[in-house]
């Protein structure tokens, strides 16, 4: 589990709230979630950064979930250019000061 897995709200609560919220529907959309929010460690990278790019593809409204998407698709994925536009993103969409903390850490390691 990554330091940022531990922030991001797993919960089948949580899918639907985004799926309701921010996203239109399909299909795929709960694996996505599931892979983007958990896949670290457990599948190739490429998988996790292709979910993530899926789950914000698709989100309706830019909001705090979405910047999580950001930040984990920057953690898993090797392109330092999309890793620092990612990480910029997640900062400007977080609130959680502690989780802010280490993207900004994934921001200097980037740009």
């Amino acid at each position: 589990m990554t330091w940022i897995s531990r922030f991001l709200p797993v919960s089948a609560s949580a899918l639907l709230a985004f799926a309701t919220l921010t996203a239109v529907a399909y299909e795929g959309l709960q694996a996505d979630y599931a892979t983007c929010a958990q896949g670290r460690g457990k599948v190739a990278n490429k998988r996790i950064v292709a979910s993530c790019t899926r789950l914000i593809d698709n989100a309706s409204q830019k909001n705090e979930l979405v910047g999580y998407f950001h930040a984990l698709r920057a953690v898993a994925s090797t392109d330092r250019a999309r890793n620092c536009s990612d990480a910029r993103m997640a900062l400007q969409l977080l609130k959680d000061p502690q989780l802010a903390a280490h993207v900004r850490t994934l921001q200097k390691a980037n740009c």
